[in-house]
């Protein structure tokens, strides 16, 4: 239903790139399904910790695209903005989900989610993250 109604571009737009770059966002949020374990899935990523913070990070290009296709000097300085506080929340979020790969030695979600002693101690430290 998305994609069959009548689409609205601006008139100075770069088409191309507004319109990829929506699919763009939307594909990098689905590769976010691909991390979680389950007891159906044929791989085992190693180091998903590191890969969710680079994908986390592609989302700042997504942002700053999205805003640079539409040719308006408003929306672009809208995207800097929004990506200048993107990347600021993923600083704090990165040195929060550290805390617990550096106390358990790994940067596996399966074998952080396997030990329950720091997710007693990710009470305070969820505190932190709402508060930065």
């Amino acid at each position: 239903k998305l994609f069959l109604k009548e689409t609205i571009k601006p008139q100075h737009s770069n088409n191309i790139m507004f319109t990829i770059v929506p699919v763009l966002g939307f594909s990098l949020a689905l590769m976010f399904w691909g991390m979680m374990s389950s007891k159906y899935i044929s791989y085992y990523l190693l180091f998903s910790l590191l890969l969710f913070f680079c994908m986390t990070s592609l989302n700042v290009y997504v942002i700053l695209l999205s805003g640079w296709a539409s040719n308006s000097m408003y929306a672009f300085l809208g995207a800097l903005r929004a990506s200048a506080q993107t990347i600021s929340y993923e600083i704090s979020m990165i040195v929060i989900l550290l805390f617990p790969a550096f106390l358990q030695w790994t940067f596996s979600w399966d074998n952080m989610f396997k030990g329950y002693g720091v997710m007693i101690l990710m009470v305070p430290v969820g505190v932190a993250w709402m508060i930065s």
